[in-house]
Formats: C-alpha cells, structure tokens, sequence
C-alpha cells in the first residue's frame, strides 16, 4: 500500500512594499539641466562614449533604453508571468473521470479513535471553522462515494486529490490509515496552501460505498491573524492519479511557487533599496527597503515559514508585522513627495507599537477581531498616502507621476489575472500584485536615480565649463589689470621725473633768467629774458601734470592778452559767459600748455601782421567741447599765400598743436575782411 503526503515547503523569501520616487526631492525629481547660453562646445567624446553617441544618432536610443540594467527587474516580472501562463496552460487538465465530494458529515472528535462520538450532522464542501474558540476540537469528516466503471483493459490508479485542507489532519479509507501531516492535537498554520494528493491503492477500493473519514485539528477563525490559517477542507476529488498530479503541479505553482518567487524577488529588491539607501543616504530609499524586507517576511510566515514558535507567537508575529510594512510605506512616500510633516508621521509610527500591544492582549483567542480592523485601516491610509503622493507628482513631477502610475497599473493587471487563474482570495488579497508592484517600482526608482545622476553630471560638466570659461575671463582681466597697473607706474614714475625736471628748471634756469631781467641794462636783452621766463613758467606748468580748472585758465589768458595787445596798441573786446567762468570743468595740463600757446600765436599774428586796430576773442563750451575765436579787422592774409597758409603766420604749428590734442583748427580770412582763426578742443 503506497501514499502520497504532501510534505511541508521552506518559507518563501521576502518581498517588497514600499516605493521611493523623487524626492524633493522629489524630491526630485528627481530634473534635465539645459546648457547654458554661450557655453563653449565641448570636443567629440571619444571611445566607448562615442559609440554610444553614434548609436544614439542613428535611431538605437530606444535599443540603449531598452537594455538599460534598470528595466531588468520589470523583464524578470515579465518572464515570470509568462511561466506562469504557460504552466496555467500545459496543466491544465482537460475533461477527467473524476468524481467530486462536496457533501460530509462532521463529528467532534474528543480523541482520535472515536471517530462516531457526538452528533453528526451533514455539511457542504468547502468546510471553514468559523466557530469560537471554545467549541473547537478535532472534527471527523466521513465522505462516501462510487468509483466510476473503469476499463479493464487499461487499469489507472485512482487517486484523492484536496485542494485545500489546513491543519494537522488524517486521512482514512474504509478503515485503512493513508496518510497523516501534522500532529493531532498540536496543529500548526503550515502548508496550508499547499494541495494534497494521494495515491488510492486498489486493494482497499470498493466498487461502492467506499467510506472516506478525515480527521482535522487546527484553529479557528478568531485564533489566527489570516482566514488561510483557520480550518479548512475543500471539496475532494477521486479520480485517476496522472490527472490529478498535473492538476496538483499547476495549484502549487499558482498558489506556492509564485507567491514565494515574487517575495524573494521583492526581498532582494528589499535588500538592494537598503544598501543603495546606506550609500546615497537618501531616507526614502532607507522606508522602501524596510518595507520590502519585511513584506517579504510577511509572506514567508504566510506561506508556511517552519519557525520555532507557538501558534499564538506565529499569528501574533503575522499581524504585527502588517502596520510596520505600511508605516515604512507610507513614510517612504511621504519622504519621496517632500511631505514632511512630524506629528503627523509620529501619529503613523505609533501604529507599530500600538498594534502589536493590542494583539498581545486579545492574543490568542481574539487575534483576528484586532488584525481585520487594523488591516483595512493601514489599507485606506495606504490608499490615501498614494493618492496624495500621484495628485503632487502629477504637479510637480510628471516623471515620478509615470513611475507610480505604471507600478499601480502593472499591480491591477496581475491582480486581475491572479483572480482568473485561482478564484477567491488567497492570502492576502492581491499579493501576487504588490510585490510586483515593488519590483516595478524599485526599477522605475532605479531609472529615476540614473536619469538624475546623467542630469546632475551633464549640469556638473557645463559647470566645468562655465568654470573653465570664467578662469579664462579672470585670467584676461587680471593681465588686463596687470598691464594697465604696469602703464600707470610708469605714468607715475614719468610724472616723477617731470616734477623733479620742472623743480629743476623752475630753481635754476627760472632764477637765471630772472636776474638778466632785472640786471640787464638792453631792453631788448630783458625783454627776451622776460619771454623766455614766461614760456619757462608755462612749460614747468605741463611738466607738473596738474589740471587747471577752466575759470582760472581764462582769467591768466585774458590778463597776458590784454596787456600784449594794449601795447601794442589794438583794441580788446573780450567775450566769455559767466558760466563758463564760474564752472568747475577742468582742462588738462597738457591741453592748457598748447592752448595758451596757440593763443600767443594767433595774438602775435595780431600784433606782428593784421595792423588791425581791434581783436576780439570769446569763448563757449558745447557738451565736452571747448572752443575758442580770435578774430581781428586787419588786412588779413594776401592773395599770395591763399592755399599757403601753413607756411606762414605759425599756422602751421598752430594746427599741428590742435591735431595733437584730437582738436582742430580752422583758419578764415580774405584780404581787407581780417582774419579768425577758431580753436576747438575736447575736454
């Protein structure tokens, strides 16, 4: 007589609920740094980064995406559903001989040998315990039924299949003991997703009324913190064997395999989040690793996880571990969105300890009364914290608003299809779903940091540019300063040596000349001495370098002119606006040495070869421009020096005087009409 028990399986690895997107950020997002205006083109990349550029320019942009390490993840989530579509297809039974038991009468069971002892009364398949903790004890479950007429030619052994049966149960034939998991009168919440299959020997078959009797001890609903942990038993099926283990391969696949792949999937992106947490030191990355990790564990003690606790520590340990999972949720969001308000996460936080402290008191007949209620509050203010976070990224960040978006959608669609391959909820509801969405998650995370990080390279490359630019700007000027510092020490040492030059002229050669003024007995010999002391006295003046202001150069012209031209006998009628001689313009040093120069020539023209009998000179200022006219009723020039007159009169050296100031000079004058001769300069 051979059976088939269904052994226990390892706990399922970790799986992931949290998600980080930008923080502010997002904050955040996560943003592209344009170039700024005027920045110097960079050189061609060279090397592997100019073959990616090459790529990029002939249309493979979308194949560099595509194969970018951050969509892995979401490839691994493809494949995995695609494996559990072709599972769903290739074990599929198709039409079977098989035979399902929905009806059983039920008896208590004070011990396992009394299988008739109590009432029994008659029930549907499936059976879940349901009752309070007081009225529960091991239950015997009797089944009847015919084996279909079976061809003798081709003999198949018969097999029981039960979908779902959990407790520590035994399994009865017509007498004969089959098969046994579990302890009776010590029953653990493992394997409960796990199908049964055994094999049905044909020597304790019957042709009819074949007596089925299964004994089941486990806990009730109240007792545990998932409905999955309670007692029950699905309806059984009696059928060829080689039907019955596709079918069983394709429950367990569905219900075990793919939960505990997804939670170790979503518990490696658990682990990946915390240490990329540790080193970017970014706390939203810190909660949605927290959160992954522990839905992970979550998972693991859902699906059967053998640990070395009571039941009542198992469960407790179960619905503790829901409000940590959504606090590191919710905070992770909150981080992520640049929410960050602190009563308000401390109100969220204090969950996690007022939670497992309620459950140690109801624990262990009133578990379930605390986690349902809990549940379905940390579920809404889940559902509340997404929303929150999808109505800012939608405002601020439409990239993070895709990531989001796209886990919650890609979770819709697996939920949905879960619920098409195995009907009702298993578990908790949609957590196939989750950890997909976290694995989705963290990818679109992922992405979001890589974009980043190109971004704030591409921004710190145009820094250095802009850097490099700006050096060269600063080097330029500081030769510039350097050059124009270096002009004006040597203007400061030339004008130095001019003052030390005029001291010595002004102190030697000026008291020469003024001792043959007054001991020279030849007026003649002391009227150049007084000249040349004169035009001395001017030069040391433009040595010194020192501006006179305007009105003081008019009154030293006038008294100079005014006394040459009343000996000499003509006229003065001297023009000047009063403005002008009160203003506070300056005039160069050198401008006022080669204007009373200029204008001692043209008064010595005056005197020396107009014979004109009355001069007038006047004087305006224009903007920035000074002009000066002397203008006389002489003879004016011949007709013989008409286009010659740089040849004669100094009028040459008068206008080469202008020129070199950037002045003109312009001379008018016709024979018998006199001469004027008009100065301007700027100032």
């Amino acid at each position: 007589m051979t059976s088939t028990d269904a052994s226990a399986h390892d706990a399922p690895p970790p799986l992931p609920t949290v998600l980080p997107v930008s923080s502010a950020v997002e904050t955040v997002s996560p943003v592209d740094t344009p170039a700024a205006a005027g920045s110097t083109v960079e050189p061609a990349p060279s090397g592997w980064r100019a073959h990616l550029e090459r790529l990029r320019s002939s249309g493979g942009r979308s194949l560099l995406e595509a194969l970018h390490p951050a969509r892995w993840g979401l490839l691994v989530v493809a494949l995995i559903l695609a494996g559990l579509w072709l599972v769903e297809l290739g074990s599929h039974p198709g039409p079977l001989d098989q035979l399902q038991i929905r009806s059983a009468l039920v008896m208590r069971a004070p011990t396992p040998e009394q299988p008739q002892v109590g009432p029994a009364r008659l029930i549907t398949l499936p059976h879940a315990w349901e009752q309070s903790p007081r009225s529960s004890s091991p239950l015997w479950y009797r089944l009847r039924f015919d084996l279909p007429r079976l061809d003798p030619a081709s003999p198949v052994m018969q097999g029981l299949y039960i979908e779902q049966i959990c407790g520590a149960h035994e399994i009865r034939l017509n007498g004969w003991r089959l098969s046994a998991r579990g302890r009776i009168g010590a029953p653990r919440p493992n394997d409960c997703l796990e199908p049964v299959l055994v094999s049905l020997p044909p020597a304790m078959l019957r042709a009819a009324d074949n007596q089925l009797d299964i004994l089941l001890d486990a806990q009730v609903r109240s007792q545990v913190a998932v409905s999955e942990h309670a007692g029950h038993l699905s309806p059984v099926r009696v059928g060829p064997l080689p039907a019955l283990e596709g079918l069983q391969r394709r429950q367990h696949t569905v219900r075990t395999s793919t939960t505990q792949a997804l939670a170790l999937l979503a518990g490696v992106v658990g682990v990946a989040a915390l240490a990329l947490a540790a080193r970017s030191r970014l706390p939203y990355l810190g909660y949605f690793g927290a959160a992954s990790v522990g839905w992970a564990l979550l998972c693991a003690l859902l699906t059967g996880a053998h640990l070395p606790l009571t039941v009542a520590a198992h469960e407790w340990l179960a619905g503790a571990l829901m409000p940590p999972i959504a606090v590191a949720l919710i905070l992770s969001l909150m981080r992520y969105s640049g929410i960050q308000v602190r009563w308000l996460e401390l109100s969220i936080a204090l969950q996690s300890i007022v939670v497992p402290l309620s459950l140690l008191i109801a624990a262990p007949d009133r578990i379930s009364t605390i986690t349902q209620p809990w549940m379905v509050i940390l579920s809404l203010e889940v559902l509340v914290a997404v929303g929150a976070f999808l109505r800012r990224a939608w405002q601020c960040s439409p990239a993070d608003f895709r990531v989001v978006g796209l886990a919650l959608g890609v979770a819709l669609l697996v939920g949905a299809f879960e619920q098409m391959m195995v009907p009702g909820s298993i578990l908790l509801p949609g957590s196939r779903a989750i950890s997909v969405a976290l694995v989705v998650m963290f990818a679109g995370m992922v992405m979001r940091l890589m974009q980043q990080m190109q971004s704030a390279i591409a921004a710190a490359e145009d820094g250095r540019v802009a850097a490099e630019r700006r050096v060269q700007e600063i080097t330029a000027d500081m030769e510039h300063n350097y050059s124009h510092m270096a002009e004006l020490r040597v203007e400061q040492v030339t004008a130095k040596e001019r003052k030390r030059i005029a001291a010595d002229l002004h102190d030697d050669l000026g008291a020469k000349l003024l001792t043959i003024v007054h001991t020279s007995e030849s007026e003649r010999i002391a009227t150049l001495a007084r000249e040349a002391l004169e035009e001395m006295r001017l030069s040391v003046r433009g040595l010194t370098g020192r501006a006179v202001q305007l009105g003081d150069a008019i009154g030293d012209w006038r008294s100079e002119v005014m006394m040459r031209l009343s000996q000499g006998g003509v006229e003065l009628n001297w023009n000047t606006p009063d403005e002008l001689l009160m203003s506070e313009r300056a005039m160069s040093a050198r401008a006022y040495v080669q204007t009373t120069r200029i204008l001692r020539e043209a008064v010595s023209n005056v005197l020396k070869h107009s014979g004109a009998t009355h001069c007038e000179i006047s004087m305006r200022m224009d903007l920035n421009d000074f002009e000066l006219t002397i203008s006389d009723n002489g003879k004016g020039i011949p007709m013989e020096l008409d286009g010659k007159l740089d040849r004669g009169h100094g009028m040459s050296t008068m206008k080469g005087r202008a020129k070199q100031l950037q002045g003109q000079c312009l001379v008018e004058s016709g024979p018998g009409y006199g001469t004027t001769i008009r100065l301007t300069l700027p100032l």
